[in-house]
């Protein structure tokens, strides 16, 4: 979706040192701080491997592209949270079509009364695809590759095309005569453009309010595929499992999440909501008792995975989540202790044990 509003606290920062202009916001990445996670599905995704993370002062990590960069934008999609943004696909959505037909084409493409031009398609992801052509529903949407990106640095090579059997799913996808031979993207500017006055496109805004992580792509996709009437074009939902008699409902995953796909509700409940997970791994690493582990999900509803009333601490008087089956081992809530005071309990009868056998 576009970025419409302008006052940001988390400001893009420029990637790519040739246009169109890409951006990064920290904010919304898994591998910045505070998020200690090593996503790197953008790096991975780059055909050229132009994009790193770096140390960086300010903000921990950076994420930076080198001079190989060719413009193709294919780390965009790659993104599960939409840390990365582009000026070319947000004047895109700006304006998108309603119910008229949309044709798209590479820079390789030129037709007289042809199509709108991006440098490249592959940096429309699945959601976007699916976005695009429900607001042009009825009508269609029309992707046109020059030679199916034959000789183009971008196009995968001996590996199957993925990326076109998943446009091929939502849109038509069309073969034309390539008009010119590939070439990477100019700089944003021109110094014709300068001396004109005219200016640079800018990142888009990212609005406080919107600057951490989030299953935006997923939710995108869904509703998109729910509104063209292809359910098999929706994107597999992660799923989640627990095991209750592992748990000891300290409450750490829901509190690692970085996003709302897992939340402890104030009665004690873990709650997971399937559309709002990015399949990080980070709540399944953060359990020390490995009580989480992926399976398929029941539906795009949240389900309750824990259900255990709070109760107060006999001892420090604090609420905590008991785990499954302590209060009918101990017969009396009254009995429960917290577990900081069942560590500290241990810890003092080891040393008594230690110093007086």
């Amino acid at each position: 979706m576009p970025h419409r509003d302008t006052h940001s606290d988390h400001p893009p920062r420029a990637l790519t040192p040739m246009g169109p202009p890409l951006g990064w916001v920290a904010s919304r990445c898994l591998q910045a701080p505070p998020h200690p996670l090593s996503c790197t599905r953008c790096v991975d995704a780059c055909p050229v491997a132009a994009l790193a993370f770096h140390e960086d002062g300010d903000d921990g990590v950076a994420l930076r592209a080198s001079d190989a960069c060719h413009g193709c934008g294919q780390c965009v999609p790659a993104c599960p949270s939409e840390a990365l943004v582009s000026t070319e696909l947000d004047a895109l959505m700006e304006q998108p079509p309603l119910g008229e037909p949309l044709r798209l084409g590479c820079h390789r493409v030129v037709e007289v009364g042809g199509p709108a031009r991006l440098h490249c398609l592959r940096t429309l992801g699945p959601d976007l695809l699916a976005w695009l052509a429900a607001r042009a529903a009825p009508a269609a949407l029309t992707l046109t590759l020059p030679e199916g990106c034959r000789d183009c640095p971008a196009a995968p090579g001996q590996a199957p095309d993925t990326w076109r059997r998943d446009a091929e799913a939502l849109v038509t996808v069309a073969d034309t005569p390539s008009a010119s031979d590939f070439r990477a993207a100019r700089p944003a500017v021109s110094r014709r453009d300068l001396l004109r006055g005219r200016p640079a496109p800018r990142l888009p805004a990212i609005a406080a309010a919107d600057a951490a992580p989030a299953a935006r792509r997923l939710e995108r996709q869904r509703v998109a595929a729910e509104a063209l009437g292809k359910p098999h074009a929706a994107p597999a939902l992660p799923g989640l499992s627990l095991a209750p008699d592992a748990c000891r409902a300290h409450g750490v995953c829901a509190r690692v999440c970085p996003t709302t796909a897992l939340q402890e509700t104030p009665e004690g409940e873990l709650v997971f909501d399937p559309r709002a997970c990015l399949d990080c791994g980070h709540c399944q690493s953060a359990c020390p008792e490995g009580a989480l582990a992926t399976g398929a999900p029941d539906g795009p509803q949240a389900v309750t995975l824990r259900s255990t009333p709070r109760i107060d601490c006999f001892q420090c008087r604090r609420p905590f989540t008991p785990p499954g089956g302590d209060s009918a081992r101990n017969g009396n809530e009254t009995t429960a202790r917290c577990p900081a005071c069942r560590r500290e309990a241990a810890l003092m009868q080891e040393s008594f044990d230690d110093l007086f056998g």
